[in-house]
């Protein structure tokens, strides 16, 4: 059976550390697992949308699946209801778990000034995005969980999750 976690937020909301501390502990657990970061799809010039990125993301997780993967942790920057839907719908998952991590405006502003050089020209459209999104991705349907990032440890919200996929059987062996 495939299971997914999700995780989805703004810029800056801490999705690459939350995925990146939830995959060690997955490794500390032995408990199989492939991650990706679905916004790694759409880097570039431009910037491409959900409607390029998630039939890649879709591609990559099939490949991952023919490989004997089963259970998987996805971090993906959606802009509304319509590229959540794409994304879930792209998983496959019998077991989905949609997380979002939320932050204020301000503090993702604060995180992404403080880790994108001054020199890229893409950084004033990023921190006004990531402001923007903030605001609106925690009011998206569909979200199982919203966990708050702000003052907290990234390993502390990836144990957070960890502890919920135990809860709803998503760590069992497939």
């Amino acid at each position: 059976m495939v299971a997914a976690v999700v995780l989805i937020g703004a810029p800056g909301a801490g999705k690459s550390s939350v995925l990146e501390a939830l995959a060690t502990l997955h490794d500390i657990e032995r408990v199989e697992h492939g991650a990706l970061e679905a916004e790694q799809l759409s880097l570039g010039r431009p910037l491409l949308s959900a409607g390029h990125w998630v039939p890649q993301l879709e591609a990559v997780l099939a490949l991952q699946r023919r490989v004997g993967r089963r259970r998987f942790l996805i971090s993906a920057t959606v802009e509304d209801a319509q590229d959540l839907v794409a994304v879930r719908d792209a998983t496959a998952a019998r077991l989905l778990l949609v997380v979002c991590l939320s932050a204020s405006p301000e503090t993702v502003a604060a995180r992404l000034d403080a880790r994108e050089p001054d020199r890229w020209p893409g950084k004033a459209p990023l921190i006004a995005r990531a402001q923007r999104l903030a605001t609106a991705v925690p009011h998206l349907p569909e979200i199982d969980m919203i966990i708050g990032t702000e003052d907290r440890r990234a390993e502390d919200v990836a144990a957070e999750i960890f502890e919920a996929m135990r809860g709803r059987g998503m760590l069992e062996p497939n």
